[in-house]
């Protein structure tokens, strides 16, 4: 048993940051997470029942079974979704700093000023700083165009900007 979780633990090491940022580009930041463990979950199931020898990829497996969990979160959510697009796109979300690994106080600021921004716009700016991934990367996992990508990532620097700069003028 201590094989397969340090075969785990290795393939969840070597793959992590790259899912992850899968995740964040399909799916909303608040269930990308849980999408992210669905298919960790999955993947130890499988080594601890056949071995760790029973998947010839990790990668390719975890990307597989993540893309399911993904098309299956948005099958799910349309069905029950009851909110006008314009109500979800706008409300707040609660963003975690700590899990981010964001511990500087400027950046729990950044992060509080993100939440009055949009859904769309979050995952991009926690994409494009919180895991460096490029603008052109962003834009074609999230079907938009690069430029769109650039413009709302500049819009929301100056609304955190100017925001910031009220909090601390009062």
């Amino acid at each position: 048993m201590k094989n397969v979780t340090d075969h785990f633990n290795t393939v969840y090491d070597a793959t992590f940051r790259e899912l992850t940022r899968l995740s964040l580009l399909k799916a909303p930041a608040d269930d990308a997470h849980d999408l992210l463990q669905n298919a960790y979950a999955k993947y130890y199931a499988l080594i601890s029942r056949r071995g760790r020898d029973a998947v010839r990829d990790p990668k390719a497996y975890l990307v597989k079974v993540l893309k399911h969990e993904i098309a299956h979160y948005h099958r799910r959510r349309a069905r029950f979704t009851t909110l006008p697009l314009d109500a979800a796109e706008n409300e707040p979300a609660d963003e975690n700093v700590e899990e981010l690994g964001i511990l500087s106080a400027a950046a729990e600021e950044i992060v509080s000023a993100l939440k009055d921004e949009p859904e769309l716009t979050r995952r991009i700016f926690l994409l494009a700083y919180g895991y460096g991934m490029k603008l052109g990367d962003i834009a074609d996992g999230m079907g938009l165009t690069e430029a769109a990508v650039r413009s709302r990532l500049a819009r929301a620097r100056n609304r955190i900007r100017i925001k910031l700069k009220e909090e601390k003028e009062q």
